[in-house]
C-alpha cells in the first residue's frame, strides 16, 4: 500500500474524531486514540503495516517527551519540593506498592510486578490538562495541584527511563556507575552549553533582526542534543526531554512556544494515533470480565488513595474528590514505560496488549466520572450543603459579609484576611472557594439574590456588608432590598461604571467604588511621571483630577434623571465627550487661576 493512502486515512480520521472527542469528552487525546483504533488491524484493518506503526510510535514517543521537557519547570518544582513530595510523592509510593503487590500475587515475578506497579501508578499528562482547560479550571487550586503532580511524575518518568538499561541482562558500558556518570556529565554539559552557546545564539538572532530563523535554530539544537545522546548511548527519549528543557530555559521561550503551538496538538496526537493503530482487542474478547475489572480496579485504587491523601492534608471534600478523579487514570507515561519494557524483553507482548487496554479504559472513564460528579453529584450535594434556616445556631455570625466573590471581592477578602478579620462570603459562581473555611471564614454557595440565602449567610448579625457583584440589575435589586430592610447597616457597594454609580446614588447608597477607577488613576499617575512630572507633582495632579471628577459626578447626580440623562447622553461616547469637555474646562480654570496668582505676585515687583 502506498504511504500516501495511510496518511490520508489518518488525517481524515483525526478531523472527524478529535473534534467529537473534544466536544463530548473535553479532550482531543481520546479522539486520536479512537481514530487509531478504528483504522488499525483490530477493527477496520485499513492501516496494518507493522513497520509504519512502529515508526509512528517511536516518533510519537520522542515528540511527547520533547513537549514534556518543554513544559517542565525544574525551578518551580524545586521551590515546591516539600509540598510535592508530601502529596505526589506519597501518592506514587503507595499506589505503586499496592499495584506491585497485586501484580506479584498474579504473576509471582518481582521485576515484572515493579515495572507494572511503577508504570500504572503514573497518570496521564495531556488528558487532565485538556480536561481542566476545557472546564476553565486550569488556573484554580485544582488545576495547580494537578500540574504540580504531573510535573513530579514527568521527572519520575525520566528517571525510570534512565533505569531501563540497567535492567538488561548484559554487561555493556551502559551499566552501573559509568552509565549514570555519563548521564550526569551529559546533562551538566548541556546546561553549560545552554548558558554559553544556546542563549547567546538566540540573542545574536535577535540583534540581527533574524527572529524568523528561530525555528531553524531550535531544530538545530534538538537534532544536536539527540545526536550527542545517541553517541553516548543514552536513551533518545531522555535526549528529546532535555532538548525541550533547553529550549524552554531561554529568554526566547515565548517565541519558541508561539512557533510550536500550532503543531503541538497534532504532534502529540500522532503518538496516540500510533497507540490506537497497534492496539489489539483480542484480550478484551478473550477475558472481558478481567479487563473490565482491572480498569475499574485501577481507577478505584488511584482515586481512593489520591483523594484520601489530599483530604487528610486539606480537609476539603470536593477538591479532593475532583483531584482524585482527574488523576485516577494511567496514560502516555505508562504507555511509554511499558513499551520500553517490552523492547527490553522485560514484558511479554500479550501482557502489554492487556495492559494497554486497561490504560485506555481508565482514560475513557476519567471524563465520564468527572462530568458525572461535576454536573450531577456535585449540584445535589450543594443543594443540601446550605440548609436555609432561621435558627441562630445555624447562622454564621462573622461581622463582615461579602456578597460576590469574583475578582473584585477576592481582593477585598484577601486584604481582610491579611488583617485577621473573619468574614462570610456568599456566591453561586465560585464552587471551589470553600477552601477559605479552613482559615476560619465562611463560604455559602448560594444565589445572592434570594433573601433567605442572605439570612442564612448571617446578614442579621453582620455590621459591615460589601456588595461586590458585577451584574448591575442584581446589584440594584440587592441594594434596594438592603436600604429598605437594613437602613442602619454599613454598606459598601461596587459600581460597574458611572451610570451604575448614579443609580446607586439614587437609592441613597453613599459609599460606592467604581471597579476600575482606582487602578486607572494609578496608571494615569505613572503615565504622568513617565512624561516628565516628578512623583509628588503627578500625585497632586491626580488628586486634583479625582476631586474634580467626584464633583462632576455629584453635579450630575443632583440633576440626575434617567430619561433626561438618556436624552443628554444617548451613548457612552456622548457622555465621555461631555466629561472630556468639562475636564478640559476645569483644567483651563486651574491654569487660569495659577496665571492670575502669578500675575498678582508679580504686580508688587513691577510697581517697585
Amino acid at each position: 500500500m502506498s504511504l500516501l493512502l495511510p496518511i490520508i486515512f489518518l488525517l481524515a480520521a483525526t478531523l472527524i474524531f478529535a473534534p467529537l472527542a473534544k466536544r463530548y469528552a473535553s479532550t482531543t487525546v481520546l479522539g486520536y486514540l479512537i481514530a487509531g483504533l478504528l483504522l488499525g488491524s483490530s477493527v477496520s484493518g485499513l492501516i496494518d503495516d507493522a513497520q509504519l506503526i512502529s515508526q509512528l510510535l517511536h516518533f510519537g514517543m520522542m515528540t511527547v517527551m520533547f513537549f514534556i521537557g518543554f513544559a517542565f519547570r525544574p525551578l518551580q518544582l524545586w521551590a515546591e519540593r516539600r509540598t510535592v513530595l508530601k502529596n505526589s510523592g506519597v501518592q506514587f509510593v503507595i499506589i505503586s506498592l499496592l499495584i506491585t503487590s497485586i501484580c506479584f500475587l498474579l504473576f509471582n515475578e518481582v521485576l515484572l510486578s515493579l515495572i507494572l506497579g511503577g508504570a500504572l501508578a503514573l497518570s496521564a499528562l495531556f488528558l487532565p490538562q485538556q480536561l481542566l482547560q476545557q472546564k476553565q479550571q486550569l488556573n484554580s487550586n485544582l488545576g495547580q495541584a494537578t500540574l504540580a503532580s504531573l510535573q513530579f511524575q514527568a521527572l519520575l518518568t525520566v528517571l525510570l527511563i534512565a533505569l531501563f538499561p540497567l535492567l538488561e541482562d548484559t554487561s555493556s558500558t551502559q551499566h552501573g556507575i559509568a552509565y549514570f556518570a555519563a548521564i550526569i556529565a551529559t546533562i551538566s554539559g548541556l546546561f553549560l552549553a545552554s548558558r554559553y552557546v544556546v542563549r547567546p545564539s538566540f540573542r545574536f538572532l535577535a540583534r540581527k533582526n533574524s527572529i524568523h530563523l528561530i525555528p531553524v535554530l531550535s531544530l538545530l539544537i534538538l537534532l544536536t542534543v539527540i545526536l550527542i545522546m545517541d553517541i553516548l548511548n543514552i536513551h533518545l527519549l531522555i535526549a528529546a526531554f532535555l532538548a525541550g528543557l533547553l529550549l524552554a530555559e531561554t529568554e526566547f521561550k515565548t517565541e519558541v512556544e508561539r512557533i510550536l503551538e500550532p503543531f503541538k496538538d497534532a504532534a502529540i496526537g500522532l503518538f496516540f494515533l500510533a497507540i490506537g493503530l497497534g492496539l489489539s482487542l483480542n484480550p478484551l474478547s478473550q477475558t472481558p470480565l478481567l479487563i473490565l475489572a482491572s480498569i475499574f480496579g485501577l481507577v478505584l485504587i488511584k482515586a481512593v488513595i489520591i483523594g484520601a491523601i489530599r483530604y487528610y492534608q486539606q480537609r476539603l471534600a470536593k477538591p479532593s474528590i475532583l483531584l482524585a478523579i482527574t488523576l485516577a487514570q494511567s496514560g502516555e507515561l505508562s504507555f511509554i514505560l511499558l513499551k520500553l519494557a517490552e523492547n527490553e524483553k522485560l514484558l511479554s507482548t500479550a501482557l502489554l496488549e492487556s495492559t494497554f487496554l486497561i490504560i485506555l479504559g481508565s482514560m475513557l472513564l476519567t471524563p465520564l466520572l468527572y462530568t458525572l460528579f461535576d454536573r450531577k453529584i456535585l449540584p445535589m450535594l450543594q443543594q443540601n450543603k446550605v440548609a436555609v434556616t432561621d435558627t441562630a445556631a445555624d447562622v454564621p455570625q462573622h461581622p463582615i459579609l461579602i456578597i460576590g466573590f469574583g475578582r473584585f471581592g477576592q481582593v477585598i477578602a484577601r486584604a481582610l484576611h491579611a488583617q485577621g478579620k473573619h468574614f462570610s462570603v456568599i456566591d453561586s459562581n465560585q464552587p471551589d472557594a470553600d477552601f477559605i473555611q479552613q482559615y476560619g471564614h465562611r463560604f455559602i454557595d448560594a444565589d445572592v439574590t434570594q433573601v433567605e440565602n442572605l439570612r442564612a449567610a448571617g446578614i442579621e448579625y453582620c455590621k459591615l456588608l460589601i456588595v461586590a457583584i458585577d451584574d448591575v440589575e442584581d446589584s440594584m435589586n440587592l441594594a434596594r432590598h438592603l436600604r429598605l430592610n437594613y437602613p442602619d447597616l454599613t454598606i459598601l457597594v461596587r459600581a460597574r461604571d458611572r451610570h451604575h454609580a448614579h443609580l446607586l446614588h439614587g437609592l441613597g447608597i453613599s459609599q460606592i467604588w467604581r471597579e476600575t477607577y482606582a487602578s486607572s488613576l494609578n496608571m494615569a499617575q505613572q503615565a504622568l511621571i513617565e512624561t516628565g512630572l516628578d512623583h509628588d507633582e503627578a500625585q497632586t495632579q491626580i488628586a486634583q483630577f479625582k476631586q474634580q471628577d467626584e464633583q462632576l459626578l455629584t453635579q450630575q447626580h443632583w440633576t440626575y434623571d434617567q430619561q433626561t440623562l438618556t436624552e443628554s447622553y444617548p451613548s457612552a461616547i456622548a457622555e465621555l465627550e461631555y466629561l472630556f469637555a468639562n475636564t478640559q474646562t476645569l483644567l483651563t480654570d486651574r491654569v487660569s487661576n495659577e496665571q492670575n496668582t502669578q500675575s498678582d505676585a508679580n504686580s508688587p515687583n513691577e510697581q517697585a
